[in-house]
């Protein structure tokens, strides 16, 4: 019997304490990444520079493929993993949603800088790929001054931004009592977190806490905290903490199955993120 072969994900973590509003990864072969549904609290901006894959984002479902750009706002829960055998490759953006509402404002001319979420999923964009490709260049390979660079990822934005109508994240199943329990899990997602105490705090029945919960946010409450222990987890680490200390100070109850749920749902290892 043929055995599929095994592949090691070749990828590149880009960060830069000068320019904190934005960190990046490229991922030169993608067929050994598989991931777990997910959220960012940062905006994520994706171009695929090579094969296929699958992307799966709230309701959104499809193929992409070279020259495709993804869009994941802030608490999207999504996915991204390879179609069969086949090769894939992209690049990542990942932006603090503040720095991004501020630069929405200026290139609108708006007096408001919120943060304003984008309608589109995904688009067809090879011209934006190619700048996504060209920005990586530049910020690894430390190209230009501080001011130049952060000059690029606003051209960069403001590019993508042409492509995008703002939009809005509208969900009527949202209630103050569903986010008051998301708003409890990020007060404490390090603790054991029963379902009664959720209940409790949003005054509802489990079933139908559940069921609301997962309009709103697209997943569990227990996958929530995950998540939520997780985006923690990788801040320590982005400040060099240790992986075992990391893994203590998000609730896990020992270093292995942190590394499980971290590769799980980040496709990489806690080291390989943190170095």
């Amino acid at each position: 019997m043929t055995r599929p072969a095994r592949h090691t994900a070749r990828q590149t973590f880009w960060r830069d304490p000068a320019l904190p509003f934005i960190e990046a990864r490229r991922v030169a072969d993608g067929r050994g990444l598989h991931y777990g549904r997910h959220w960012h609290e940062t905006h994520s901006i994706g171009v695929i520079t090579g094969g296929r894959s699958t992307y799966v984002n709230g309701a959104h479902a499809e193929v992409v493929e070279q020259g495709a750009v993804v869009v994941v706002n802030p608490g999207d829960v999504h996915g991204c993993n390879p179609v069969g055998d086949a090769p894939w490759a992209y690049v990542m953006f990942y932006l603090d949603p503040a720095w991004l509402g501020r630069v929405q404002a200026r290139l609108r001319g708006d007096a408001d800088t919120a943060f304003r979420p984008y309608d589109l999923a995904a688009l067809r964009a090879p011209h934006v790929v190619d700048a996504g490709v060209r920005l990586f260049g530049m910020l690894a390979d430390g190209q230009g001054s501080l001011a130049e660079r952060e000059a690029a990822v606003a051209d960069f934005v403001a590019l993508l931004d042409r492509e995008l109508a703002p939009g809005r994240i509208a969900d009527a199943a949202a209630t103050p009592r569903v986010e008051r329990v998301a708003h409890y899990i990020d007060a404490h997602f390090a603790h054991a977190l029963p379902l009664r105490d959720l209940c409790d705090a949003a005054q509802l029945s489990g079933s139908y806490l559940i069921r609301a919960f997962r309009r709103r946010y697209g997943v569990a409450p227990h996958e929530y905290q995950t998540n939520r222990r997780i985006q923690y987890a990788k801040a320590r680490l982005r400040d060099g903490a240790p992986i075992a200390q990391v893994a203590l100070d998000v609730g896990f109850a020992d270093q292995a199955h942190f590394q499980r749920v971290f590769k799980r749902m980040t496709a990489a290892t806690p080291g390989q993120y943190r170095d």
